[in-house]
């Protein structure tokens, strides 16, 4: 897969002929290319192809303009595609993964973007991290989190999320009861036909109700009733938890979060960890970690692969 991570690398130009070898060398015979230019989109028509040129490296230091030595053609008119997406930011990898996604057939997927800037994505393959969170609310916060973070994630690789979110109403609904215990009121959790009371207003003990919460909610619950502590129902609703008990599929990774962290993440098997509530600068942290994790686990895979095929 190539993205380029700067589209100053890019040019885009209009030349006459079929975008064949020859008239693409024909073309670049007469034109010099800007020094920075790796990559040109070259449109004829309807027709586009990306294309990457040999330049004069001795000159490109000295001068703004170089000719050209040779010319590659990475993927024809059949291969390519050229689409307009004002909103699209294209120095941002997973925005142009997206946009890919919808063109299953097509090696090259030209953007003309947000200020009409064009970048491409070839061979499109982003790196696959599941996001596990638990909701309400809705959208699930950290899920909601990491993709707003991806949408500006310029020095982040292209990575394709998949949501895994567990709804709190269906977990209660394993413990049926008539009085729930919650952590907080964030989200608005709701299970329907039962009493919901909130931990961090330490209501009145009720031998009766179930707690809705992890770890973290038990050893608060505790501290505060005592008494109960070792008859609590408890459903544990930490997402770090659930993620043991669920493998992702190999070459891919997951993040999710856990309360039991504060500052720091960690990474456990295929599942990175960031505390609950975390700022954007650690979900960033823990992103980049994932995409790592993803990739060393991608290349695993396909290291396996060979040798299971020739068993």
């Amino acid at each position: 897969m190539i993205i380029p991570y700067q589209y100053r690398t890019v040019a885009f130009t209009t030349i006459d002929g079929d975008l064949s070898q020859r008239s693409l060398e024909a073309y670049f015979a007469t034109h010099d290319v800007y020094r920075r230019t790796r990559f040109v989109v070259a449109r004829s028509a309807d027709r586009v192809a990306l294309v990457e040129v040999d330049k004069d490296t001795t000159r490109a230091n000295t001068e703004l303009f170089c000719p050209v030595r040779g010319v590659t053609i990475l993927a024809g008119p059949a291969d390519t595609v050229l689409v307009t997406r004002p909103e699209v930011d294209t120095a941002v990898p997973s925005q142009l993964a997206r946009v890919a996604a919808e063109f299953p057939g097509r090696r090259c997927v030209v953007v003309m973007g947000r200020y009409e800037h064009v970048n491409f994505i070839l061979d499109p393959d982003p790196l696959v991290v599941h996001v596990l969170d638990v909701g309400p609310p809705w959208p699930a916060k950290f899920c909601d989190q990491v993709d707003r973070l991806l949408d500006t994630a310029e020095s982040l690789p292209a990575i394709q999320t998949r949501a895994q979110v567990v709804d709190l109403t269906e977990l209660a609904a394993t413990e049926p009861a008539a009085h729930y215990l919650l952590p907080c009121r964030g989200g608005g959790a709701r299970v329907p036909g039962a009493a919901i009371s909130y931990l961090d207003e330490v209501p009145p003990p009720d031998p009766g109700w179930v707690l809705l919460g992890c770890a973290r909610s038990r050893a608060i619950h505790d501290h505060f009733y005592p008494d109960q502590a070792d008859a609590l129902r408890q459903i544990d609703i930490c997402p770090a938890r659930l993620a043991s008990t669920a493998p992702v599929p190999p070459g891919h990774a997951r993040i999710t979060k856990c309360c039991l962290l504060e500052d720091r993440i960690e990474t456990r098997g295929d599942t990175v960890v960031v505390p609950w509530g975390a700022s954007f600068d650690l979900v960033g942290e823990g992103l980049r970690a994932a995409g790592e994790l993803a990739a060393a686990r991608r290349a695993g895979a396909r290291e396996t692969a060979p040798r299971q095929a020739a068993g």
